[in-house]
């Protein structure tokens, strides 16, 4: 499944509207939550305003409805982007501007109450069934901190994971057997991945990015532009199921030359 992550955001801003509908091409879309000072939830990566609408404010100081009347920079920001007409989507919002889509939602303060807040929206607005919300699970205690929060709000919650090594795998053993249905994994090498995925079966789909800021073992978006078999294909192979990526459109034309090589 290719996950877009922020939306598709070359032609629009990212965590836009317009990015969550582009997003319509492909599985699922990957969009950033954080708490506004009212307690409102708004779409927005940074802690800080300023690269996607130019005010320096933080995200925390600042009530939602002042935030979402702000005007997005183009693509991803920064000071060299104009201001596009979008604006800045609250979650409920950007949740409606996708009725087809299922969302990987990242709420960026680690904070159990975030989560919560979070996740609570997305039932709130409906989402329940084609929402998932993702937390770091490093032992059995954020894994029992994982399946209170999807009891508390019932939403599902995806294990982030970090493959550091064959004493990892407990844990995703510990992750399959208590039901939970994705995984996103970290890793170094492949090897612990392909592990990972025999241990899943087909309990566990394990998900993995691509992105050029944040990418494993060298396998990231540019590199794949130019080698796609080398990065996507090594994934797929290991046994990853789901692809975040800047690229959705270069994944799915690579997903569809596969197909037809393995036919």
């Amino acid at each position: 499944m290719i996950v877009a992550h922020r939306g598709v955001w070359d032609a629009h801003p990212e965590n836009s509207l317009a990015a969550i509908r582009a997003a319509a091409a492909f599985d699922v879309v990957e969009i950033d939550a954080r708490v506004a000072a009212d307690g409102g939830i708004v779409v927005m990566h940074d802690d800080t305003l300023l690269r996607t609408t130019g005010d320096p404010r933080a995200v925390a100081d600042v009530p939602g409805c002042e935030i979402r009347a702000l005007r997005l920079r183009h693509g991803g920001g920064g000071p060299e982007a104009g201001l596009s007409e979008e604006r800045v989507p609250g979650l409920a919002e950007a949740l409606a501007a996708g009725p087809g889509l299922l969302f990987d939602l990242d709420a960026k303060d680690p904070a159990e109450a975030e989560a919560e807040a979070v996740a609570r929206v997305a039932v709130a607005a409906d989402a329940a069934d084609r929402a998932a919300i993702k937390i770091d699970v490093a032992d059995t205690d954020g894994l029992a901190a994982l399946a209170a929060l999807e009891a508390r709000t019932g939403l599902a919650v995806i294990a982030k994971l970090v493959l550091r090594d064959a004493g990892s795998l407990a844990l995703v053993e510990a992750v399959a057997s208590a039901g939970v249905a994705v995984a996103e994994v970290w890793f170094d090498d492949l090897d612990l991945v392909r592990e990972a995925a025999r241990i899943g079966g087909g309990r566990l789909l394990l998900s993995t990015y691509t992105l050029d800021p944040v990418h494993c073992a060298g396998l990231s978006d540019s590199r794949a532009a130019t080698d796609p078999g080398a990065v996507w294909g090594r994934l797929l192979d290991a046994g990853i199921r789901l692809i975040m990526t800047d690229r959705p459109a270069a994944l799915r034309g690579y997903l569809k030359a596969r197909a037809s090589r393995l036919a």
